[in-house]
Parts: structure tokens; sequence; C-alpha cells
């Protein structure tokens, strides 16, 4: 096994991400850069080791449903990692998250334990029941900024409830999408009743686009309650809006297709709104600090 191949398993890039929301809403509540304590440096790791234990999880209850989607990068579609490595070191995340969580707060062990208990309701049923997987996966997005919160703070503040808020309903819009890039294959091996499997391709695609085109001027709620208003995180989020603009017209032109060449444009959008979403962090990130 190579390091590329377990980054590809657990999707490294998505658990920093939820690390850096997680302390913009440790920020966003103290108004300063917190000290480095241990509470502070389990925090970012708990939202890490959830999300690799999720995605493991998933890659290995999917191997069958990845393989009719011919998702040829997946490690264990193509070998690279056995399925029992995946397995155990998702049970062996989640167990280190919801530890490293109790020596954080209650408060963080609780949100913690929860999440973790869903992520295996998730991968094994929630996925395949119409949006209640969706929007599993969108609170996933949301919730590390009310994690973070609840961190340094007892009490729930407007300003990560903004956030958590956004986080949701760019969550949706990419977890909506995934289900169309998916459909054919959920439906044969897991013989899932999703979004796109029940309503069809294009519909689901056009609620993805809505929620995109509202997430856009929503983006910008957090400097109207709190966050600075410097130059600097306006011009990073306007780049990062231009990339959820190209998104959705990647998306559209799948629409445009048809079910023969969609999926090519599905994962360029889902690619772009990853990086969008990012590079939307990274501006938040330079208002609260």
């Amino acid at each position: 096994m190579q390091i590329s191949d377990f980054i590809k398993l657990v999707r490294f890039e998505h658990a920093m991400m939820l690390a850096i929301a997680v302390f913009i809403g440790e920020v966003v509540v103290l108004e300063k850069i917190p000290q480095v304590t241990i509470p502070i440096i389990l925090s970012l790791l708990v939202p890490v080791f959830s999300e690799m234990g999720s995605f493991a999880l998933n890659d290995y209850l999917d191997i069958e449903s990845d393989k009719l989607n011919k998702k040829t990068d997946r490690p264990l579609v193509r070998g690279a990692i056995s399925p029992s490595l995946a397995f155990n070191f998702a049970w062996f995340s989640f167990i280190i998250s919801t530890v490293l969580a109790f020596f954080v707060n209650l408060q963080a062990f609780a949100i913690a334990l929860l999440f973790n208990l869903f992520a295996v309701l998730y991968n094994y049923k929630l996925k395949d029941i119409a949006l209640l997987g969706n929007v599993y996966i969108a609170l996933t997005m949301a919730i590390p900024f009310i994690f973070g919160n609840f961190v340094v703070s007892s009490s729930l503040r407007l300003m990560a409830l903004v956030l958590a808020m956004l986080g949701f309903i760019s969550g949706l819009a990419r977890e909506i999408v995934k289900s169309v890039q998916d459909m054919e294959g959920d439906l044969l091996a897991r013989k899932s009743q999703t979004l796109p499997i029940l309503i069809g391709r294009k519909n689901s695609l056009t609620f993805a686009i809505i929620f995109y085109i509202l997430f856009i001027p929503l983006s910008y709620t957090p400097f109207f309650y709190g966050l600075k208003n410097l130059s600097v995180s306006f011009i990073v989020l306007l780049i990062a809006n231009l990339g959820i603009l190209y998104n959705i017209l990647l998306i559209y032109k799948s629409i445009e297709v048809g079910d023969k060449s969609s999926n090519q444009y599905l994962k360029k959008a889902r690619n772009a709104s990853l990086v969008s979403l990012f590079i939307g962090l990274v501006g938040y990130l330079t208002a609260v600090i």
C-alpha cells in the first residue's frame, strides 16, 4: 500500500477542511486565535479521524457499487488496499475520534459520539434512502462550526449558526450531485432508493443548481453578523464563488448532454466545488484572524 492510496481511501483533503471549519468556529466565538492547548489540538483531530473512518467504511461497503460505477481510482476497487484493512481502520478511527472528544468537553463528546454513530448508520442504510442520506452529509459539513463553538463556549453563537447554514447548503448540493454520479451502481449493488433514482437525474441536478445559486449570495452574510469586513476576505470569497459558478455551468452541461456523457462533467463539477469551498474557508479564515 502506498501513502497516496491511503490518502485516497480516507479523502484526507476533506478531513483537513473539516478541521479548518472547526478552527474557524472556535475563532469566531473567541474573536481571536485560541491558545494552543491540549483541548484545542484534540478538537482539530476529532473531525479528522471521524471523517477518515466514515470514508474508509463507505468504500468498504461500496466496493461492488464503485466497480459498477467504474470508479477505478478507488484503492479498494484497484486492490491497492485490502477491504479488511479499510474496515478495521474505519472502526479504529471512529473510536479514536470519540475518545479524543471525551477529553475536550462534554458537549464535544456528545456531538462526536452522535455523528460517529450516524456515520455508521449512513454507510449501512441512510445513504440508500432518498434525501435522508443527502441531508446527513450536509449536516456533517455544518456541524464542524457548531462543534468548534462548543469547544470554547457553552453557549451557541449566531455566527457559528450562520456558517453552519452555509455548510449545510453547499453540502446538500454536493451530495445530490454525488448521488446522481452513483445512481446506477447504487441501484444495482445496493438496491438504493436515492433521490435521483426516484425523481430522475435531471430533476436532481436542477435541485443541486438551485442550492448552489442560493449559496452564492448567502456566502456573504457572515460579514453582516460579525466577521471583519476585510477587502482581502471579500476577494478570496469572490474567487471561491466564481468557482461555484463554474461548477454550476458544469452541472448544467451534464444535463444538456444527457446520461451518456453526464458523469464526466459531474466529476469535474465535484472537484471544482471542493476547491471552491476550500478557497471559501480560507476567505473566512482570513476574516477571523
